[in-house]
């Protein structure tokens, strides 16, 4: 989710009430009336308001109107047609139920370029109600536009520019010889034409800086503004997004390794059979390199730092691809505003090599003086969809930025790595009509952006949420997917915040990268992922804003979301939760935290361990809702995924609509959690450890697509920094040498932590909570382990739900369970599709996830008659048979059953009969 997604912001928006009669809120800058299609118009009338006898659309080009008698320029009357709205304008717009519905004369057209209101007024002409009018929506009903946008080469080989801005008085573009400074070459006035400003130039127009200059109303401030801005529909810029660069990505042979944009679109990534085969490791570009001594000094933080052979990070990437990773996922790599892009201009905290002590005050401190002005930041803050971040670059002007980037993506296909870009199409950095960081709102102030009923901007994303609902806002997100896809060759996209998004446009985006083939585009689009966050929260929450890309709606659009409840599960609490709250994997009533952090007492913390047992057996069959668990902890019998305990623990169609993960670069790493919910009083540095190792486990030994946080395999610590978005590279540190973990590296900044300090303090300086380098290393040797196992048989990748129903099962399950373990059997047989067995190698494969502290015994599972299995002995996995894990190879079957031994997640294997 997006960096400072916080629990404040999860607040819904209160039903709306008609305010009291008299109420006009112009002055206000409120807009309560919505003005939905060419002939409709929507407004919330309190019952006084009700009375009136006349109902006024009035409008000023200079933005005069303060009231419901201040002079207008344009006046037209609008027509009181029902009080109630009809089924289907209720189904599109929820969150406007209630209103009254007008009808608008055709003659309103014209006010668009004004400032507007509506006024209801009585018999005598007392103004009842007054206020200003969103026009987003009559905009899709008028303008929306399918045409060329940005800049585009003209039939004479010069350029064309295109700016969607219907609501713009005036619009002209400044042309610039330069990236930043001097005086333009020229000011031109665009031409106006069905919503689109057009301007074309000559051949030598290319290579040319430029921004619009555009005179238009905005409902921010309720005035006439005049702006500058880049061009939204940009591929390339000067630093910081100030200027917009002349240049047509599709034949820009500069800028693409070889020296040829169609041959770098043509080049192979590495085979990949289908989305279900997925593993996903989540990564930082500046992460990758800030810490590795065999960087060069000029590629540290830089795309350029992936192509260096025999680093510390590419050898364990090429490692981690031998073992059978498939993607890399890189945290935003489009232009975002919270990084200077120029050197020069960035201010780096004067930091020593190692803090004078576990727990001080100075890093943090010297990191929060200069952190708005550093080089790091997550990113989640973008300003240019369609141009790479500067900051990554070696230099962030013109099109050095577009070769680098693209020469990262090769890289990592050579290292046998597909590559996911995380994109933020639900908010912008900046809106209004000032400031750097606003383009979509300059452009068409009040269209981009959601907004309440009342006019205010939507911010639950904690800023300027996108109205993707809007047919334009819409179109920008499908060509930028399919910009990114074609010509940057990226294999997927993980959208943040993806709950937001309107689910239409999410299905637009997946039928449309379905449409690109190896024959047309180099690539096959069907095997590009989508997956994000499907959170519900906010204005959206309820279906407000109709139907959008939650966790519930996604089931059958081959679009995946993110598992909190495996991860919540496992891991224990959640991120809005006490820390030290515990979970299924780490003591939850097996060794409990003695700490009074409401978990109940013996009998609670039982049914809650059971819970979390079922919730991961769930999860481990792929969160399917159509999956019937023949019995659930607490006896009820034969429920669906998507009904068991209360509904919406499994609400998927396809094992690829899930990713389980149980860490992400949001919140303290997988470690560090470890340490809140394992304290040293009580657990040793080995307990933590395995508990780590059994997180993992549980994530890339289920079905659906595994997700990895960088450096959980390296026990990653953030020196228990919960939000480490503008925590700098200090804390941020990832250190694929695996000499240290970033534990104990101060007081994580007190912004986000600052709460928790007290608890923090004795937590960092107790002796031996820190992991050793030969923690560290057998952290990665499992890492390797389990990623074998998973590549090793179809069996822990089935791609199909119909085989999954089939074929995997839960015994030892229900209310006479076994707390603190969960036994998965998975039989092989001919897949559904009729394509064959689904494993050459086994008959069956069962995994037992045990947190306890010592050894347990489980009767080895029954099969089922005429199953292929149940013929030969039951072994351990041969990853698992050579392990580095002493403990792990203690594992066996005695007589009928199955001896597991502490804190593991064991594999035995039954090989097929010849």
């Amino acid at each position: 989710m997006a960096a400072e997604m916080t629990e404040e912001c999860k607040d819904v928006e209160p039903t709306p009430v008609a305010p009291p009669a008299p109420a006009g809120d112009l002055a206000d800058g409120m807009a309560r009336a919505h003005w939905l299609m060419k002939d409709l118009l929507l407004w919330r009338l309190s019952d006084a308001t009700k009375i009136a006898s006349k109902f006024e659309m009035r409008s000023s080009k200079t933005a005069s109107l303060k009231d419901g008698k201040s002079p207008a320029d344009e006046i037209v009357p609008i027509t009181l047609e029902t009080d109630e709205m009809s089924l289907e304008l209720g189904l599109q717009y929820p969150y406007l139920k209630g209103c009254s519905v007008f009808k608008v004369p055709d003659a309103a057209k014209a006010m668009l370029t004004h400032q507007v209101s509506v006024v209801a007024s009585d018999a005598d002409g007392e103004v009842l109600d007054c206020t200003g009018v969103q026009v987003g929506s009559v905009l899709d009903d008028l303008y929306s536009y399918s045409g060329a946008l940005g800049c585009v080469p003209a039939k004479d080989g010069g350029v064309s520019l295109h700016l969607w801005a219907p609501t713009a008085q005036e619009v002209s573009v400044a042309l610039f010889s330069q990236p930043t400074g001097s005086e333009p070459k020229e000011v031109l006035p665009m031409t106006f034409q069905d919503g689109v400003w057009s301007s074309s130039g000559p051949k030598g127009w290319w290579g040319l800086y430029y921004v619009y200059k555009i005179k238009a109303y905005h409902p921010q401030t309720s005035k006439i503004e005049n702006m500058e801005t880049p061009d939204p529909y940009s591929i390339a810029c000067s630093a910081d997004s100030e200027r917009s660069f002349i240049a047509y990505l599709p034949t820009w042979d500069e800028v693409a390794p070889g020296g040829s944009a169609e041959g770098f679109r043509k080049h192979v990534a590495p085979a990949f059979e289908d989305r279900s085969n997925a593993s996903v490791y989540e990564l930082h570009v500046r992460d990758f390199s800030m810490s590795d001594d065999r960087v060069p000094k000029e590629y540290k933080g830089k795309y350029l730092a992936f192509e260096i052979e025999n680093t510390h990070g590419d050898r364990h990437l090429r490692a981690l691809a031998a073992a059978g990773l498939s993607h890399v996922q890189l945290l935003p790599t489009y232009d975002f505003g919270s990084v200077p892009e120029r050197e020069e201009d960035r201010l780096e905290p004067d930091l020593p090599d190692s803090p004078s002590h576990p727990a001080c005050e100075d890093p943090q401190k010297k990191i929060a003086e200069v952190q708005d002005r550093d080089g790091f930041n997550w990113g989640y803050d973008p300003v240019l969809y369609n141009v790479p971040e500067g900051s990554y670059a070696t230099n962030p002007d013109g099109g050095q930025r577009i070769l680098e980037h693209r020469r990262m993506v090769k890289a990592l296909h050579e290292k046998g790595l597909r590559v996911v870009v995380d994109v933020v199409y639900n908010h912008t950095l900046g809106s209004g009509p000032n400031g750097p960081h606003s383009v979509l709102d300059k452009c068409v102030p009040g269209y981009y952006h959601r907004r309440s009923e009342h006019g205010h901007y939507e911010n639950s994303t904690c800023m300027n949420n996108t109205a993707g609902e809007r047919a334009m806002m819409r179109r920008l997100i499908l060509d930028s997917v399919l910009m990114w896809a074609k010509e940057y060759r990226v294999d997927g996209f993980r959208f943040d915040l993806m709950g937001h998004i309107p689910l239409d446009c999410m299905k637009a985006c997946r039928a449309a990268l379905d449409a690109l083939t190896v024959e047309a585009n180099g690539f096959d689009g069907q095997k590009v992922l989508m997956y994000g966050e499907g959170w519900e929260f906010g204005e959206i929450h309820g279906g407000q804003r109709g139907p959008v890309a939650i966790q519930w709606n996604l089931g059958g659009t081959h679009i995946g979301s993110f598992n909190d409840r495996l991860r919540d599960a496992a891991v224990g609490g959640s991120p809005f939760a006490d820390p030290r709250l515990q979970g299924f994997a780490t003591g939850l009533l097996l060794r409990t935290n003695p700490e009074d952090v409401g978990q109940g007492d013996e009998g609670q913390q039982r049914n809650e361990v059971l819970l979390a047992a079922d919730k991961l057996r769930i999860s481990m069959m792929g969160s399917l809702r159509h999956y019937v668990l023949p019995q659930t902890c607490f006896g009820d019998e034969n429920m669906a995924g998507g009904d068991i305990h209360g509904g919406g623990v499994g609400y998927t169609c396809n094992p690829e609509e899930i990713i389980n993960y149980v860490s992400a670069h949001d919140n303290e790493t997988l470690f560090d959690n470890t340490v809140w919910k394992m304290p040293p009083s009580l657990f040793t540095v080995d307990e933590r450890l395995r508990a780590n190792w059994l997180c993992t486990s549980i994530v890339a030994l289920s079905q659906g697509i595994p997700f990895f946080h960088a450096g959980d395999e390296l026990l990653r610590s953030k020196s228990m920094d919960r939000d480490s978005y503008n925590s700098g590279d200090w804390f941020n540190s990832l250190d694929f040498s695996g000499c240290t973990t970033g534990f104990g590296r101060g007081l994580p900044v007190q912004s986000k932590n600052g709460e928790k300090w007290e608890l923090l303090k004795p937590l960092l300086q107790e002796e031996g909570v820190a992991p050793t380098k030969a923690h560290i290393d057998a952290t990665i040797t499992k890492f390797l382990e389990l990623l074998r196992i998973r590549a090793s048989s179809k069996l822990f990748r089935l791609s199909r739900a119909e085989d999954i129903k089939t074929y995997v099962s839960f015994p030892h399950a229900g209310p006479e369970q076994m707390p603190g373990v969960v036994c998965m059997q998975i039989l092989n047989g001919p897949s559904t599709t009729g394509s064959g067995m689904l494993c050459k190698s086994y008959a069956r494969v069962i995994v037992v996830i045990s947190s306890h502290f010592d050894t347990i015994r489980l009767p080895v599972p029954q099969v089922p008659e005429g199953s292929c299995a149940g013929r030969i002995a039951l072994q351990l996995h041969p990853e698992q048979e050579k392990s580095a894990d002493s403990v792990v190879k203690t594992a066996t079957v005695e007589g009928e059953d199955m001896v597991i031994p502490r804190q593991s997640a064991i594999v035995f294997v039954e090989h097929l009969a010849n």
